[in-house]
């Protein structure tokens, strides 16, 4: 009697089928955008472009070159931040068209 009960429970098992589902999460189509250079183009500047510093002939070069080495006009002691846009075109945070290289003064 007790050989017929242990298959009886194996029949059982083999038949069992879990009552609850299991949710399954579904994920939402992805769209592709182009990344971001992190800030938008200043007004007036074609998108594409970046941000970075170049030097050029300020107040800190001038007064390096009149008070301790003359040489230092040669090598722009200031710094500051310009757009590049993809045609190569510097443009100023503000959107004004400008020139950059190594003494702009």
């Amino acid at each position: 009697c007790s050989s017929s009960l242990t298959q009886t429970a194996s029949i059982d098992m083999a038949d069992y089928k879990p009552t609850t589902e299991i949710p399954v999460a579904t994920a939402a189509p992805v769209v592709a955008v182009a990344p971001v250079a992190g800030r938008p183009a200043p007004p007036g500047a074609p998108p594409g472009g970046h941000y970075a510093m170049k030097p050029y002939c300020g107040v800190v070069t001038i007064l390096i070159t009149a008070f301790i080495c003359v040489c230092a006009g040669f090598c722009p002691c200031d710094s500051k931040e310009v757009y590049i846009a993809p045609n190569g075109q510097a443009y100023t945070p503000e959107g004004t068209m400008t020139k950059f290289g190594p003494c702009t003064c």
